[in-house]
């Protein structure tokens, strides 16, 4: 069959919102722990090589999540490459939608976790049936019509549910020039988390200190103090070393992987792309250090078309991608751009976390001993996770530079 022309084509727009906060439950699929992991370090490699002198913030969960929404839709060639490229636990498509419906269920009740989806379909149209009720069981997204054409009451709309949804730490998420005519859908998912520190740091303790941000230049920012139990572990093997700091109330925590040298971020990042982090965790144990962790924030944005590109995911930004199974009407559908945008807040009580990513598709047009307490030091460039219990990556990052 002939290709529509691109005069046909349609645009869908994905969007996703995190934010983080800790939570009771233990996610039980171990395999969608190392996928989603996998994915991570693959989106965090890329993420480096378009954004090397920057701090990052990003959330593999929500950019996953959104995605494997417009998954549903695909088929043919365009589903196989995101199969692939998102690192998903299956090809079929009730396996895909159980995976993210177990998730919703686990913390649909959550008072700290909060995990929501949205679906904007333009005024006139319709999903098919199939991909509506995935979305309404699995997704807790019942598809609602919005008129595009009036695009800055539209983007309004979303941007409000985005800031509803986040704490009001992602703004404007969408601009209204990307929303026209021929935007077809606009999907999005929200997450938000805020975690106070199982040991939280004396305020009175927070000093400002040098942080290095190479061998030469340094700055002054607050720095934490604390010295108690801690998960810790040295590795050699990565001349780095590594500590978790669990959220109060939760399985959450967050762990901080810090080069032994002031310039070793680049080095160590480079090791890191094939190290799963049940390898990291596996080598914790419990011992009591003297932390020295900085205050600080990050925001981080990047539309992620080249990304997904560079994970093998091109067809669905092509004119000849496969989302047949999404409208109703027989129309040739492509994703036009994906917008992530991230925040992060780090203090002595905890950690406040959101972001948020937008596809838009359109028509084409241990043991204790009586040792020494280890040292932390935060006080150089660093890598960063915030994960549960079962090592499923919520949010990930590098901070550089305050």
């Amino acid at each position: 069959m002939a290709q529509p022309s691109s005069k046909s084509r349609r645009h869908v727009w994905l969007l996703v919102l995190t934010a983080v906060t800790s939570y009771p439950h233990i996610m039980a699929n171990t395999e969608f722990a190392k996928n989603l992991d996998t994915f991570s370090r693959n989106v965090y490699s890329e993420l480096v090589q378009l954004n090397q002198n920057t701090n990052i913030i990003f959330s593999p969960f929500s950019i996953q999540t959104c995605a494997a929404m417009v998954r549903i839709g695909a088929e043919g060639e365009t589903a196989t490459e995101m199969d692939v490229g998102l690192k998903l636990v299956s090809s079929d498509v009730k396996e895909i939608a159980d995976t993210y419906g177990q998730v919703m269920a686990d913390y649909e009740k959550s008072k700290v976790l909060k995990i929501a989806n949205k679906v904007y379909i333009k005024e006139g149209y319709s999903a098919r049936e199939e991909f509506k009720n995935i979305l309404t069981r699995k997704f807790l997204s019942k598809p609602e019509n919005i008129n595009f054409v009036q695009s800055s009451v539209a983007a309004s709309t979303i941007n409000a549910w985005v800031e509803s949804k986040t704490n009001n730490l992602i703004k404007d998420l969408i601009s209204p020039d990307v929303l026209n005519a021929d935007t077809r859908l606009v999907l999005i998912n929200a997450i938000h988390f805020k975690g106070q520190w199982k040991t939280k740091f004396d305020e009175a303790n927070t000093e400002d200190e040098d942080f290095y941000l190479n061998d030469v230049d340094k700055v002054k920012m607050p720095m934490m103090n604390v010295r108690h139990d801690f998960r810790f572990a040295e590795l050699p093997e990565y001349d780095a070393q590594a500590l978790e700091m669990p959220y109060k109330d939760s399985d959450l925590s967050m762990l901080v992987i810090l080069p032994n040298k002031k310039t070793g971020l680049l080095s160590l990042e480079q090791k890191l792309k094939t190290v799963k982090l049940s390898d990291i965790t596996s080598k914790l144990s419990s011992t009591k250090v003297i932390v020295k962790f900085p205050k600080f924030k990050a925001e981080f944005s990047q539309e992620l078309t080249p990304v997904f590109k560079k994970l093998g995911m091109v067809r669905l930004f092509a004119d000849n991608a496969e989302f047949g199974n999404i409208l109703q009407s027989p129309e040739a559908l492509k994703v036009s751009q994906i917008i992530h945008k991230a925040f992060i807040d780090v203090n002595e009580e905890g950690t406040e976390a959101a972001a948020a990513t937008a596809i838009v598709v359109m028509q084409i047009t241990s043991t204790r001993f009586n040792v020494p307490p280890k040292r932390f030091i935060a006080n150089r460039p660093f890598y960063f996770v915030i994960k549960n219990s079962n090592n499923v990556p919520f949010f990930a990052g590098k901070m550089l530079r305050p």
